[in-house]
């Protein structure tokens, strides 16, 4: 059989690099180096249809460049990791609260089925939640701490020791089920100044928002397609605008969003907005933002600036997010305070 994709050793993926797609190798050592500690599908296979010339040429950009953008998207990728466990933990700690406030803190009452909608957003609660959630419980899934240490040494495993064990899939899953009540709880205490959202809205930015926060976490931890991947089911930015001033862009007409941010919502910035939103003081969005450009410009010369500068042109293009990111996070910083 003649295989589409067959093994290469690094001397021709160099070949393949220069001659194919025109890349600008000076340093072969260099440029192996690259190879063998990025991969070759890493180095070029998530760039190459964005940052094309033509049809099928790279010229201009030296392997140098793109070894730096890799590493630029690897920095934005842990950057993301870090806030995404942010954000998962204190979804987590406010669904443990509200369930424990409303239903008390035995698994048995907790976890009844009468307290939850059987079917809401895809999600059915005996298959999807309780299926999941039991076995945790019971410790059939074998040596999840803290769950089995209060199973063997407490009479009731309460809803903020369980959060500790089940996924941040299942804890998504289980607020979909949730009836309105406790629904409206979870809402009330994460969207802190966002009364411009009507109450569904907000039900659809938190389920859309927290799923894509995962997605993009799921992507970076296994190393997965994340500078192009998009997203079926975006936050809807018209829906934002008054909660994030100065992130969402519309017309002049104020009617729709614009189209660079119809994209960008269907990509990474999806994500930037849902961890902005959820940031419930100033001083935790600023320390975003700050870190964010951190991470893009961190420590750099005047010379490596500029590099870093073209590098997160490029990024933006690959991901969708706007090129006047920096401006438009510095600039919801100021106005946030107008909306408290």
């Amino acid at each position: 059989m003649k295989y589409d994709k067959p093994f290469k050793t690094y001397d021709e993926q160099i070949d393949i690099l220069q001659n194919k797609y025109g890349v600008v190798i000076d340093d072969y050592e260099f440029a192996k180096h690259a190879l063998i500690s990025v991969s070759y599908n890493d180095l070029i296979g998530s760039f190459k249809n964005t940052l094309k010339k033509d049809s099928i040429n790279l010229s201009e950009i030296t392997i140098e460049y793109l070894y730096e953008l890799h590493l630029l998207d690897k920095s934005v990728q842990a950057f993301i990791l870090k806030y995404s466990l942010f954000i998962e933990n204190l979804f987590k700690n406010v669904m443990a609260y509200t369930i424990a406030s409303s239903f008390g803190v035995d698994a048995n009452k907790y976890l009844d089925p009468n307290n939850y909608q059987v079917y809401s957003a895809g999600t059915a609660f005996k298959e999807n939640v309780l299926s999941e959630v039991l076995p945790i419980l019971m410790d059939e899934k074998g040596g999840y701490q803290p769950t089995n240490y209060y199973v063997e040494m407490h009479n009731h495993v309460p809803p903020w020791i369980l959060f500790k064990n089940i996924s941040f899939g299942d804890s998504i899953n289980l607020y979909n089920v949730l009836k309105k009540e406790q629904k409206e709880m979870v809402i009330d205490l994460l969207f802190n100044n966002a009364n411009a959202i009507k109450y569904d809205q907000k039900v659809e930015i938190l389920r859309n928002g927290l799923n894509n926060i995962r997605i993009y976490r799921n992507l970076a931890a296994h190393n997965l397609s994340f500078t192009e991947f998009r997203l079926k089911k975006s936050i809807q930015p018209k829906q934002l605008y008054q909660a994030l001033p100065g992130l969402i862009y519309l017309t002049a007409d104020l009617g729709q969003p614009l189209n660079i941010d119809k994209k960008a919502c269907k990509g990474l910035y999806s994500v930037v907005l849902i961890i902005l939103l959820l940031l419930n003081t100033k001083d935790l969005k600023s320390v975003f933002v700050t870190d964010f450009l951190n991470t893009v410009f961190q420590s750099s010369t005047s010379e490596r600036f500029l590099l870093k500068t073209y590098l997160f042109n490029d990024y933006c293009k690959l991901t969708a997010m706007p090129k006047n990111l920096f401006e438009r996070l510095h600039k919801y910083l100021k106005l946030y305070e107008d909306i408290l």
